[in-house]
């Protein structure tokens, strides 16, 4: 009888170690994917769209022109300004032979005004080309050709592969358990004998529900917190693959 509760007591203890380890890994271990980052772009300039010249997916390098914007009006605006400065001009040459300083003085004042006009209106047609700031692949298109664009308004998104992240959501019981700058185990079925090193960049500071698109391994936890990994100089790991993480 002493040996069957003896032995009961070690099976008991061995299936609740077994569990323990079990649940400890469920905790710090998650899911999730590999991002680039992504980069909306904006015009400082107020116009029609004339031409859209990516659709999504495109690759581009930097400085491509994405989106052209209409300068019909800005074309007639920067011929008036220099005509403005061809009268300036004329105005100061008439007070140069007529020796009158004060009349040179206001027109080298008019002719100053006028180039100026002249620069920012130059300015603005520049900025009517909406180009790429960086190499990477359109992923979103917000306009079409024909609307107009705002200042401030999205008008594309753009991925650096080159600025990767893994994005997790953690638990609620585990989110104390990490800081900002603590190196994380990372781990894809692409390098199936390879582990990588991330860092912890950011901590969300809201809970939020589990996203529908994420799976992750704590299936209990209602609310998470959204955690992205700094994972830029492992090249391994390229936008779009699953990964595991080790907390």
């Amino acid at each position: 009888m002493k040996k069957k509760i003896a032995l009961n007591v070690l099976i008991a203890t061995t299936v609740m170690s077994l569990i323990a380890c079990s649940g400890t890994e469920e905790e710090l271990g998650y899911s999730g994917f590999v991002e680039g980052k992504k980069i909306k772009i904006q015009s400082e300039y107020v116009g029609k769209v004339d031409e859209i010249h990516v659709k999504e997916g495109d690759s581009i390098t930097n400085e491509d022109v994405l989106i052209t914007l209409n300068t019909q009006k800005l074309d007639i605006e920067i011929e008036n300004a220099k005509v403005g400065i061809d009268i300036a001009n004329a105005k100061k040459q008439e007070a140069e032979d007529l020796n009158k300083d004060y009349l040179t003085d206001q027109a080298d004042g008019s002719i100053k005004q006028a180039q100026n006009q002249l620069k920012l209106l130059e300015l603005q047609k520049q900025n009517s080309l909406v180009k790429g700031p960086v190499q990477g692949f359109i992923q979103d298109i917000y306009i079409t050709k024909g609307e107009i664009a705002n200042p401030n308004q999205d008008l594309l998104s753009i991925v650096d592969p080159s600025m990767k992240e893994v994005i997790i959501y953690v638990s609620e019981k585990d989110v104390s358990s990490i800081e900002l700058e603590d190196k994380v185990k990372i781990r894809t079925d692409a390098f199936e004998n390879d582990t990588f090193e991330g860092t912890i960049k950011r901590i969300s500071s809201e809970a939020e529900f589990t996203p529908q698109t994420i799976q992750t391994k704590e299936e209990r936890a209602k609310r998470v917190f959204a955690v992205s990994i700094n994972v830029s100089d492992v090249s391994e790991l390229k936008p779009g693959m699953s990964v595991e993480v080790d907390l």
